[in-house]
């Protein structure tokens, strides 16, 4: 693959910060003595706009935030002559193409310059931005985790124990089965749980039979190893138990968002409510709304739901519970598994003033910043120390993501320079099992394989 086709894709499928910026029909461009920070966030400008104004006030300089930027600029944004000088990406996924094109600043200098504590910052979060010559091309900037939600109500009415969540994979699937009720024609009217509700979960599942999509080293993919095989395995098992047609349509009821072909998003085509978990939601139009009106019983789904936007402002009476998505009866070893996203921070190659960059990302990177910013936005913090934060404490169940977030079995997703495209391969892979009913784990995945191993060799 050329590096002006990847060039190209990354500016189709990756929204990222760009350079410019379409604000009111003009292009905004950076000024001389300001501090420029570009997110692809398209959550509250003001807020964290308030938040950066903190940095102006305690060192004079100001600093001007531009939210929502739009991907296609990628291009522009990172390879022009005037970058921003901090960018805060929604996912870690484009990072690897980032730093295999030399778009983005070594960030190892700046951190020991800077001060940075890295051992203030969990592994799991870190892992994603470390390069495998022990550089850094990025560094974490609050994450999600994901866990298992259940409706207790519905567990009590399913002759379940409420208070008891499946312990194994395998016995998720038997209740899975007790909690689906049909009406008497036939049709589904409450269902159990889905594997990809409200979003997609293989990587995940993956984790859990313990695999991955690439080797710890990030150059060799293990896309059809036996792992993967068995994630995609039991999701297809799920869903046929339950009459894949049945399903359909099942899932056509719930809403909007159901029906719909959503943007890519960092190479991963999320749901809504995965984009803009953080930003206000309306009854009715969240993606997880079958789980808000109790028609699915348990779903996988990240800490967003407990903060202020979700379930305490939507279904404030929901009598849920939230633990640790539960692992395969043969693999007790990988309890308490889950897969770390988030917000990560790079400075472009460009940047005028490195030093100024560095510093206000060391400020970025400081515990009492990282809770603030964490905890506005319903995320959690990498900080450790930002985890002591009491108004953490005070949200319910928020330590069930907490104590993910620090075992040992919490990952972050590996990324390439062939991240987006090896993603959206995958997807589709996803869709033809589940959704379509057709085809091969096996087949499907020695194909990607191919593919891939070849792109991966030539991008590297």
């Amino acid at each position: 693959m050329t590096k002006k086709k990847a060039v190209l894709l990354l500016g189709l499928v990756i929204i990222v910060s760009g350079w410019w910026v379409l604000r009111g029909g003009s292009l905004a461009q950076p000024r001389e003595g300001v501090l420029d920070v570009w997110t692809t966030w398209a959550g509250d400008p003001g807020q964290l706009q308030t938040l950066f104004d903190h940095y102006t006030q305690a060192t004079g300089l100001p600093v001007n935030v531009t939210t929502g930027v739009d991907g296609r600029q990628v291009s522009k944004a990172l390879s022009n002559s005037t970058p921003p000088d901090v960018v805060i990406l929604s996912s870690g996924d484009p990072v690897g193409s980032y730093q295999a094109q030399g778009l983005i600043e070594p960030l190892g200098p700046w951190i020991g310059a800077t001060g940075i504590d890295l051992d203030d910052v969990y592994p799991a979060t870190l892992a994603q931005c470390e390069l495998k010559d022990g550089a850094y091309a990025c560094l974490p900037w609050g994450c999600d985790v994901y866990a298992l939600f259940w409706n207790k109500r519905l567990f009590a009415a399913a002759g379940l124990d409420p208070e008891r969540p499946p312990a194994t994979m395998e016995q998720l699937a038997a209740y899975a089965d007790r909690l689906t009720v049909r009406d008497a024609s036939g049709e589904i009217v409450q269902i159990g749980f889905l594997p990809d509700f409200p979003r997609s979960n293989t990587d995940l599942y993956v984790r859990m039979f313990s695999g991955a999509w690439y080797s710890d080293d990030a150059t060799a993919l293990t896309v059809n190893a036996q792992p993967a095989v068995e994630a995609l395995t039991w999701q297809r098992q799920v869903f046929d138990a339950q009459g894949s047609e049945d399903v359909q349509s099942f899932l056509g009821s719930l809403n909007y968002y159901t029906n719909s072909r959503h943007a890519v998003y960092a190479g991963r085509r999320l749901t809504c409510q995965a984009c803009h978990r953080g930003a206000p939601a309306s009854d009715g139009k969240l993606p997880a709304n079958g789980f808000y009106d109790g028609r699915v019983a348990m779903m996988v789904s990240g800490q967003w739901q407990v903060g202020p936007h979700h379930f305490p402002r939507l279904r404030p009476d929901l009598d849920y519970g939230v633990a640790p998505f539960p692992p395969p009866s043969a693999h007790p070893d990988r309890a308490n598994t889950t897969v770390v996203r988030g917000p990560v921070v790079v400075i472009p190659a460009g940047v005028a003033d490195q030093t100024a960059a560095a510093d206000l990302l060391a400020w970025m990177m400081s515990p009492e910043i990282v809770a603030e910013v964490s905890h506005a936005n319903a995320s959690l913090p990498t900080s450790r120390r930002a985890a002591h934060d009491p108004r953490f404490g005070q949200i319910p169940h928020f330590d069930v993501f907490l104590d993910l977030l620090a075992d040992p079995n919490a990952a972050s997703v590996t990324t390439s320079p062939i991240t987006a495209e090896l993603n959206e391969a995958l997807r589709a892979i996803e869709g033809e099992l589940l959704h379509e009913n057709r085809g091969d784990p096996a087949t499907l995945l020695n194909q990607v394989q191919t593919e891939f191993s070849a792109l991966l060799e030539e991008a590297r």
